[in-house]
């Protein structure tokens, strides 16, 4: 995409946290990674924790879902503090982070009160028409970002598949929502445009290892961070 530059890894390792620590994380806090190994959530953490300012930031996760992303950001990446919001409160009971409802639209917050905004497999989420305003309301409680993304890249014919398997394994047993409408290279290119925002991409990271490749190939995941071209 013309918007992002393609990075050669993952930057600043000395502050990456261990993967072993990732994984005694979500282990501890995720019962359903007792029974299944959490590689997927390690791999998202360290690509996020690559690509989140560095050293001490405030951070709104916007589509926050469990709240367990934020926490373990929180928990794990040293002076990060991070708010979770969400259409619906689906937090664990327990969550260490603050979480605020709000109606899918307006972010219930001032202008400029995040260092960084987080989109965390969430914007294929929200319908098309709705995306525009959702990241111009990221960009606007950050003063122009940065905005981390986490999502997905459909770029062949039976990705959409692909994809919406993934989301129903790793959705439904929580009881999130299933229904999405996939970005291509084409559609991320628009959005940044409309924006007119740049910045970086992670090359793609093994969140899937093995026979899991065959069917869910590792090329689905997208991972970048853009801030308004101003401020670049």
């Amino acid at each position: 995409m013309k918007s992002l530059e393609p990075l050669p890894g993952r930057p600043w390792g000395d502050t990456l946290p261990s993967e072993a620590a990732v994984l005694e994380y979500f282990v501890r806090r995720d019962p359903w990674s007792r029974y299944r190994k959490p590689r997927y959530q390690t791999e998202m953490m360290l690509d996020l924790a690559a690509l989140l300012p560095i050293g001490s930031c405030t951070i709104i996760d916007i589509g926050s879902g469990s709240g367990l992303i934020g926490e373990a950001i929180a928990s794990l990446l040293p002076g990060k503090s991070v708010t979770g919001v969400d259409v619906a409160a689906r937090t664990k009971a327990d969550l260490s982070i603050p979480f605020a409802r709000f109606d899918g639209s307006r972010l219930p917050f001032r202008d400029r009160s995040f260092d960084c905004a987080l989109f965390c497999n969430v914007l294929h989420h929200v319908k098309p028409e709705g995306r525009i305003g959702l990241l111009r309301e990221a960009m606007r409680v950050t003063g122009g970002g940065p905005v981390v993304v986490k999502d997905h890249l459909a770029s062949r014919p039976l990705d959409g598949f692909r994809l919406w398997l993934l989301d129903f394994v790793g959705n439904a047993p929580h009881g999130a929502m299933v229904a999405a409408d996939y970005l291509g290279a084409r559609e991320w290119e628009d959005l940044l445009r409309e924006l007119d925002c740049a910045g970086v991409i992670l090359p793609v990271a093994k969140y899937r290892r093995s026979l899991w490749t065959w069917c869910l190939p590792n090329r689905l995941e997208i991972c970048f961070r853009a801030r308004a071209r101003g401020l670049l």
